[in-house]
Order: structure tokens, then C-alpha cells, then sequence
């Protein structure tokens, strides 16, 4: 296929698309209204088979792009329940070496995961002194279906509405956590 640009003797420029057609191949003809040769044994597609070609095109691509935001919105929630799972359990394993007592919330982000921690869960620098963590280098994931990261405390768990926040519910009493989303709120 070759694209190039054809100068009529009046010389008016116009675009050309053209197929290469062996001699063998041109066995069946087909009608003059539907393709015209050239001298070099070359077709031209006409106005109206580009016209069908965007047609088609426009046709596939409003098929498909349900399907993309769906397999879209599956990826986002495989993403969030496998955050929700390695949430809740760094916060499971925080609870076993600080004997039960679940991180502490602190201004929408639970610090105790992030830095390292003694036995009653102090905060501080890695080393003898801070044994403990820390349990999420990286901090607190992101939800990937809201795009947030805050934490917000709830009075009970499961929770029974999203607070609007994005990001994630926790219920400091237990530690307790789930993605601050409607319809995944007793995930």
C-alpha cells in the first residue's frame, strides 16, 4: 500500500491511496466505478471506500471500548482488594508483636505501620531500640478505585456508608480496615 500525493494537469493537488496488484492477482476485474487503475498497475481506492473504512472503523471501536472500561474497572477492584489484603495483614502482624493493641489513626494515616516501632508502638528511628516494622515502607496504599489514601476512623465495623473521603474506614478499636467505597464496605 503507498500514499502519495497526485498532480492533475490543472494543477490541483490531491491525495491518493494506492494498492499494488501483481498482474497474477488481476484475473477478476473489478467495475470501473468501484476502483480506478493507473498506468503503473496500481488501484485507487475511491472517496466512498473510505468512507465505508471509517464507518467500520467507528463501528469496532464503539464495540469495544464497553468492554475496555469494563475489564478497566475489574482491574481497578482486583488492585484495591489486594491492597485490602496486605493492609490487613501488616495490621494483623502489628497486633501480634505489640500484643494485641491495633495502629493507632493519626491525622488520616496510621504512622505505626509506616516507621518503626517498639513494643508499646512508639515511632522512631530503626534499630535495637525499634525493633518492630516497619510494616509498609511505602505508607498506606492508594484505593485504586477512588485514588485516595486517607484513613477515616468509623464509630463501628463493618461500616455502613463511605464517608466520601476515598482511601480507606478504620475501626481503631479492632483494626479493622475496608476500601471507603459503597458497595465494597464488608469486604
Amino acid at each position: 500500500m503507498a500514499c502519495s500525493f497526485v498532480r492533475s494537469p490543472l494543477r490541483d493537488v490531491y491525495f491518493s491511496w494506492s494498492i499494488d496488484i501483481p498482474t497474477s492477482a488481476r484475473k477478476h476485474r473489478p467495475p470501473r466505478r468501484a476502483m480506478r487503475s493507473t498506468r503503473r498497475g496500481k488501484t485507487e481506492l475511491t472517496l466512498i471506500d473510505g468512507i465505508i473504512f471509517v464507518v467500520v472503523a467507528g463501528i469496532v471501536a464503539a464495540t469495544t471500548m464497553p468492554v475496555l472500561e469494563t475489564l478497566n474497572h475489574r482491574a481497578k477492584v482486583s488492585s484495591t482488594m489486594q491492597s485490602l489484603h496486605t493492609l490487613r495483614s501488616q495490621i494483623e502482624l502489628y497486633k501480634l508483636e505489640h500484643g494485641g493493641q491495633p495502629p493507632l489513626l493519626y491525622e488520616g494515616d496510621l504512622p505505626q505501620l509506616d516507621h518503626a516501632t517498639n513494643a508499646r508502638g512508639v515511632p522512631g528511628p530503626a534499630g535495637d531500640a525499634y525493633p518492630f516494622g516497619p510494616y509498609l515502607k511505602a505508607g498506606v496504599p492508594i484505593n485504586p478505585l477512588t485514588g485516595g489514601y486517607l484513613v477515616t476512623a468509623v464509630e463501628a465495623f463493618p461500616p455502613k456508608h463511605a464517608s466520601g473521603n476515598g482511601g480507606w474506614l478504620y475501626h481503631p478499636p479492632t483494626g479493622r480496615i475496608a476500601p471507603d467505597v459503597e458497595g465494597y464496605l464488608d469486604r
